[in-house]
């Protein structure tokens, strides 16, 4: 991710946001006036350093594409850090509960670590009725998405004090002291479990469940928290509790 010409650091360097998209056929006129928004939306994003991808969201969607699925998927399992409903967000829910992913999405949400955020009040009571909680942006309201997005991680993303430095957690990486180090996806999964349970020790069963993949061997979490400690280098951040599983050094949890 490279900085602006002052070396300052994007604002969502590290982050993969995820922008739902009525794909229904239209009028010309509402297709281009719809897909204008969505550039300019998609422009913006990617100006303030975060990776963008468009799903199909749509109110009839069964069964659900499979690129909707996959997004579904990564959003329940550190793969994404938010998702902007500028449609309906029924096939979203549906996608969850028929994958299983939707206590993940839900669990993601709640600690903060996935953004949910509509611009229409009946897509907004679509999500809190599958107890996903969601933010309402007005369409007037000035910035819309790109500002309610904005204004979260300069002020309102969670973050956890740790022996190594201030730690924020994106799927794209992790920030210490607002230094970005980039980790592959795997890697980012691992430490966003750990960074949801706060300090706590996870067991290897614990983790193996909350990896991306489904159900993973003792073996098969070892091995990712190698990588993860090799992307981070000389930092010591994820811990050996021994007999007992993995945690964040993290101080007063």
């Amino acid at each position: 991710m490279r900085a602006g010409r002052s070396g300052a650091r994007p604002v969502l360097a590290g982050c993969r946001i995820i922008v739902s998209v009525d794909t229904r056929a239209a009028g010309a006129s509402l297709v281009a006036s719809r897909a204008a928004g969505i550039d300019d939306l998609d422009r913006a994003l990617r100006t303030a350093g975060a990776d963008v991808t468009r799903v199909p969201g749509r109110r009839a969607a069964a069964p659900s594409p499979a690129v909707l699925r996959r997004a579904v998927h990564r959003a329940g399992f550190g793969g994404a850090d938010a998702v902007l409903f500028t449609a309906s967000a029924a096939s979203w829910v549906g996608a969850a509960v028929s994958t299983g992913t939707l206590d993940a999405n839900r669990r993601r949400a709640e600690a903060g670590r996935l953004l949910l955020i509509a611009m229409d009040e009946e897509e907004v009571g679509r999500l809190r009725a599958a107890r996903l909680p969601v933010r309402y942006v007005a369409p007037s309201a000035p910035g819309g998405l790109t500002g309610c997005v904005l204004s979260h991680y300069r002020s309102g993303a969670r973050s956890l004090l740790t022996e190594v430095g201030r730690l924020d957690v994106r799927s794209g990486g992790v920030l210490l002291d607002g230094r970005f180090i980039p980790l592959p996806r795997g890697a980012a999964g691992l430490i966003d479990a750990l960074f949801l349970a706060r300090g706590r020790v996870l067991s290897r069963a614990e983790l193996a469940r909350m990896l991306p993949g489904g159900e993973r061997s003792g073996h098969a979490v070892e091995a990712a928290v190698a990588r993860l400690r090799e992307a981070l280098g000389s930092i010591d951040l994820v811990q050996t509790v021994v007999k007992r599983g993995y945690r964040l050094a993290v101080i007063d949890p």
